[in-house]
């Protein structure tokens, strides 16, 4: 019994190790610093010169927080990088897609919380999946829906890395937390999307590229059902968002 415990402890401490992944990931399945391993280290590598996989998009499109390991596979296939065996919370990708006829290569990642359900997504470079992801608390005031001078500022950088593209379509979806009434927070939603549309039109896009919608509660990210007052207020902050997409239509 000791002689295999003598190679089962150091093995599976070893799972251990490598489970941990490369970032430090929550309980809730979140990071402050994703850190990325080298396309280089990408188990799939078809051609030797080509690392990672063509994805359908339309399936990576369709990657949504709460879906399970077996889900994520179904949709976009085995992760690329070797993370580990057992409860592993972090798998990394390399999709392949042409821009303007060039091929380009971007990294993605998925974050799973303890019970192995995925919760947090990242893109290496942003947005090389033309989906920005954006903090309404950056773009706009508390309760309006004027773009604050920081928010311009990062609606610029967006423009910018559009404007490199074959962009035919825009879509601008905003969205509020739960607190307040249906009403109310579709209203502003849809005033906060319009906003935003308006500032890339100002900017040079043709305002029949651009579509713009509200769906005021819809999608909440972040539940925050223990917490009250301020700390409520601050935890439902990743739920105030606007998302833009684009597409080549």
């Amino acid at each position: 019994m000791k002689q295999i415990a003598k190679y089962v402890l150091p093995f599976a401490a070893a799972l251990v190790v490598a489970g941990c992944g490369l970032s430090h990931v929550s309980k809730e399945g979140t990071t402050e610093h994703p850190v990325w391993p080298e396309i280089q280290k990408a188990g799939v590598n078809f051609s030797g010169s080509q690392h990672g996989t063509w994805p359908n998009w339309d399936n990576v499109r369709q990657i949504e927080a709460g879906m399970n390991k077996q889900q994520l596979y179904y949709l976009i296939g085995k992760p690329h990088f070797n993370e580990g065996f057992f409860n592993v919370r972090e798998w990394d990708y390399v999709f392949n897609y042409r821009q303007n006829g060039e091929h380009k290569t971007c990294q993605f990642k998925v974050l799973f919380d303890n019970h192995m359900n995925a919760q947090s997504f990242f893109w290496k470079p942003a947005g090389c999946d033309n989906r920005f992801e954006l903090s309404a608390d950056l773009l706009f005031g508390f309760d309006e829906a004027s773009l604050t001078e920081a928010g311009k500022e990062k609606l610029d950088s967006i423009i910018k890395s559009l404007k490199t593209q074959d962009t035919g379509r825009v879509n601008i979806a905003g969205y509020t937390d739960r607190l307040g009434s249906d009403f109310y927070n579709q209203a502003l939603s849809q005033k906060r999307a319009d906003a935003v549309k308006a500032y890339l039109i100002q900017q040079g896009f043709e305002a029949d590229s651009v579509v713009a919608a509200g769906y005021g509660k819809a999608d909440q990210v972040a539940a925050c059902e223990a917490e009250q007052g301020e700390m409520l207020k601050a935890c439902l902050q990743p739920n105030r968002r606007v998302v833009i997409s684009a597409s080549h239509e």
